[in-house]
């Protein structure tokens, strides 16, 4: 069986965390070097030059490209929620990461060196690798793709994956968590807050969505859906 060198699969385990999780809480070290964190909503971590490696027990990060000079946009590229896993750029060649807050977040930390101490203990599976290079494929084509759409089509693109994936549920009606604002929208859908907000007033007069001075409410997806079928 051949042996991969865990720093040759970084792009693999930085949206894949299941994995690497099992094997981390399966050694004593990990117990034993752990610590938990807590982030406010609106407080971000980096891992630019961070020695920590962290896992996401509760609430929502918005994991974020930041900007090199002004005329950079800053690019919401995924919404994580727990179990996500957060590696710094030993494993990843993207340097540019920063995660922010949509809610109180709940984190555990742990140094890289221990981390990768307890991983090179057990090498992966090649048909296990092979299973998460075609499900990153799969996310990044989601994301992708939703440039083929005008602006009004990816925020309500993005409205309906939100509410139907972090969304509660109340009879008819989705109402997306308290931090997810038309700052996010705009960084997710590659537009300006000005766009976001123009579409988001245009839904709430069309009576889809319930926007001002609240959480995004969504009355029914499927009327959402509709929309987005006649703009397509």
């Amino acid at each position: 069986m051949r042996i991969i060198n865990y720093l040759d699969v970084h792009e693999l385990l930085m949206k894949e965390g299941s994995i690497i999780q099992f094997i981390l809480n399966s050694d004593p070290l990990f117990h034993e070097h752990k610590e938990k964190i807590i982030l406010k909503k609106g407080e971000t971590i980096s891992q630019r030059d961070s020695k920590y490696i962290y896992i996401l027990e509760s609430g929502i990060l918005a994991q974020l490209i930041g900007k090199n000079n002004n005329r950079d946009r800053i690019i919401c590229t995924s919404f994580l929620t727990a179990n996500n896993i957060i590696l710094n750029n030993k494993f990843s060649q993207n340097k540019k990461f920063d995660f922010s807050a949509i809610s109180k977040v709940k984190l555990i930390r742990i140094e890289t060196s221990i981390a990768l101490e307890i991983l090179e203990k057990t090498p992966f599976f090649t048909d296990v690798l092979l299973e998460i290079i075609q499900d990153l494929n799969k996310r990044e084509y989601t994301f992708s793709s939703q440039f083929q759409y005008q602006i009004r089509d990816r925020v309500i693109l993005l409205l309906k994956k939100l509410a139907l994936e972090i969304g509660m549920k109340t009879e008819n009606t989705h109402i997306l968590p308290r931090g997810i604002n038309s700052y996010h929208i705009a960084a997710y859908c590659c537009c300006t807050r000005q766009s976001v907000i123009k579409i988001l007033n245009d839904l709430e007069v069309e009576q889809l969505i319930k926007y001002k001075h609240c959480p995004i409410e969504i009355f029914d997806i499927q009327k959402l859906q509709d929309t987005l079928l006649e703009n397509v």
